[in-house]
């Protein structure tokens, strides 16, 4: 935990003094988005997550951390296709039962979940390295309680999307900042609803 926490504030710091430095481009060029796109993002915000199942409740929402990555190619100047990979931690964690709350810091925690999916990002010709991305795919969630412990599986329908800008540091390289959503829900008969959202402010690595 120390290390990731340390890999985030490295991240977010990084990140931040390129956005006050300016936009970066290279003896005044502004690169064009084109071939293969790859871009890693770490981020911090608010995650919540739920599963009920009519006679007992497992909550937790509050501080987030998000990791989220994509590969892929741009299949015309400004436009990638891409496989996703993100992964959220959640905070604040409360069991409920029978409408009663009880707090079990020891006995309950969501580890993480994971989202696997494909989507597509497109830089906007006008905008200035501004760029819009969304995905859909599905979500496992992986959790320890006296209710349910255990991973759900990737059983989640799910979609991530965002909104964001990118400064250029090279011909292939640029750091950027975005503003990302992500929500998953699923029915299980015998462990009732389970249901995920986040708002994250992320810090990227983009490579073009």
């Amino acid at each position: 935990m120390k290390h990731l926490f340390a890999l985030l504030l490295l991240v977010v710091s990084v990140a931040s003094s390129s956005v006050w430095a300016g936009p970066f481009t290279v003896l005044g060029e502004s690169f064009s988005h084109d071939g293969l796109f790859a871009d890693a993002s770490m981020g911090i915000g608010y995650a919540s997550f739920e599963n009920v199942d009519g006679e007992a409740s497992l909550t937790a929402d509050g501080f987030g951390v998000k990791l989220h990555g994509k590969l892929g190619y741009y299949v015309v100047r400004g436009l990638a296709l891409h496989a996703d990979l993100g992964y959220v931690m959640y905070s604040n964690f409360r069991e409920a039962r029978y409408g009663l709350p009880l707090y079990q810091e020891h006995d309950f925690y969501v580890v993480s979940s994971v989202f696997v999916g494909g989507g597509v990002t497109y830089y906007v010709p006008v905008w200035d390295n501004v760029f819009l991305s969304g995905a859909l795919g599905v979500t496992g969630y992986r959790l320890n309680s006296r209710k349910y412990s255990g991973n759900t599986g990737l059983r989640a329908f799910s979609f991530d999307m965002g909104v964001g800008k990118d400064w250029w540091m090279s011909e292939n390289i640029g750091l950027g900042v975005s503003l990302s959503y992500n929500s998953g829900e699923y029915w299980s008969k015998d462990d009732g609803v389970f249901r995920s959202s986040s708002v994250m402010l992320m810090f990227s690595v983009m490579l073009n």
